[in-house]
């Protein structure tokens, strides 16, 4: 409205201008002002010149101008005491009367000497259950955030777990320890998921066979000698997680990493696999009694019953108690190539405390330091980290085949994996030990169960 009033205004200026330019000109009249003068101040007087626009001058932001949705808060600075709270398993615990607790408590106390008004509280949690490390975690984020620890010790399908329920904090924000050399490849993998780092390991632990060689001599390359053999081996065939078949299935030349959530799985290579224990059960290797076991301690206590003279178990299971008539040694092979899964744990940041973030990494990285983990990993009974922790190890046999399971350890599958492939695994192995399927059956019914993609 006001554009069109403008420009009716022009229009009748301009009018005028020129009837008065007609009159002037017509009578004759002789000014000082040159015609072109003239004309310009008519022009100016119908187009006016352009507005002046001023480039406005750069602020500092305030609380009126500033949109508070982008602003990044500050974490207000420490002040007085802090308190950082750790969460460990009982085997952990700083107050047992063990040399690995008494060093781990000692170690604390040099955190804390080096750290004016800096004090570190352990609490111990147990490893699963209602009241276990995970389900603590989950209600004490919901409940009261506050009382959050400030790292955590956590196995690696916990730490899957606390990811996807957002109680850990990426670690690789505040640290780039991880990408240090001094680490196995397992043990790196250990913290990673979803492409980001969420911690640092500290300790770990892998599948192997432990055995008499008093009785049984030197242990079998692969399942196919120790099936030749005939004696029983302890395995908990009825473990809903299959983790030995995992294994095998990565050994035999199984993918198991693909980036689907469920990878697909090889007809040919599961019907080898089933094979496999068909002709164990055949032999006697793989007795019926072996249906009956679900977890690892039940075949760890057959084992020491003498029911047989091989068990698969967890490494750290038998540093912890070691006895003087067995041996450890890698899994037997499916294809040459020896492969085991491997776990661990992980010191992981849960904090919600942004100002003590950097000074929680800092104790966590002085936890994995090789120094103190040369030291801290034989007492403790756990698979190495670190490559350069073998030499706290003085056996060097048990140095080299420590050093052997590290490098050809993979990580245990991820949880999805697990719970959905795994089960399914294990009642074809139970079905093919108890005679009720064969081999091929047993590998069909896996790929129909689970739907290949």
């Amino acid at each position: 409205m006001k554009l069109r009033k403008s420009f009716s205004i022009q229009l009748r200026n301009l009018f005028l201008a020129i009837s008065l330019l007609t009159v002037v000109l017509l009578g004759g009249c002789e000014f000082q002002l040159d015609f072109r003068e003239l004309v310009s101040q008519i022009v100016e007087q119908i187009v006016p010149p352009p507005a002046i626009t001023q480039t406005p001058t750069a602020t500092s932001p305030t609380v009126e101008s500033t949109d508070v949705g982008a602003v990044t808060p500050t974490a207000p600075p420490l002040s007085g005491a802090v308190e950082l709270i750790i969460w460990v398993p009982p085997q952990f615990d700083p107050q047992l009367d063990t040399p690995e607790s008494v060093l781990f408590k000692q170690r604390i106390a040099e955190f804390e000497a080096s750290h004016d008004d800096v004090f570190v509280t352990v609490r111990v949690k147990a490893v699963s259950g209602a009241t276990g490390l995970l389900e603590s975690l989950t209600i004490t984020s919901a409940a009261a955030s506050q009382a959050m620890p400030t790292l955590v010790a956590l196995p690696r399908s916990d730490l899957e777990t606390a990811v996807s329920r957002n109680l850990i904090i990426p670690f690789d924000m505040y640290s780039s320890e991880i990408d240090n050399q001094d680490w196995y490849d397992y043990a790196q993998r250990l913290t990673v998921i979803g492409g980001s780092s969420y911690g640092l390991p500290f300790a770990g632990d892998a599948m192997v066979m432990v055995y008499r060689p008093s009785i049984v001599g030197e242990p079998p390359d692969t399942w196919n000698d120790l099936i030749r053999r005939g004696e029983a081996i302890s395995l908990p065939a009825a473990d809903p997680q299959s983790l030995l078949t995992l294994a095998l299935y990565l050994s035999s030349g199984g993918d198991l990493e693909s980036t689907q959530r469920l990878p697909p799985l090889e007809l040919e290579i599961l019907t080898r696999l089933y094979q496999l224990y068909a002709d164990g059960a055949q032999s006697g290797v793989f007795p019926l009694w072996l249906t009956q076991m679900q977890k690892d301690s039940e075949a760890w206590t057959a084992y020491n019953e003498l029911r047989s003279n091989w068990v698969i178990t967890w490494l750290t299971r038998h540093l912890s108690d070691p006895s003087e008539d067995s041996n450890m040694t890698f899994i037997p092979e499916v294809n040459n190539s020896p492969t085991t899964l491997a776990d661990g744990w992980v010191w992981s940041l849960t904090d919600p405390r942004a100002q003590v973030h950097e000074l929680s990494v800092e104790l966590a990285e002085f936890l994995v330091e090789p120094d103190y983990l040369t030291e801290w990993t034989p007492l403790a009974g756990v698979l190495p980290v670190r490559p350069s922790t073998l030499i706290g190890f003085e056996d060097q046999t048990l140095r080299t085949t420590l050093g052997q399971i590290a490098l050809s350890a993979h990580i245990r599958p991820s949880n999805e994996i697990v719970n959905v492939i795994g089960l399914v695994m294990q009642d074809q192995f139970v079905q093919v030990l108890s005679g009720k399927t064969t081999a091929p059956f047993a590998a069909q019914a896996i790929i129909d169960r689970i739907g290949n993609p």
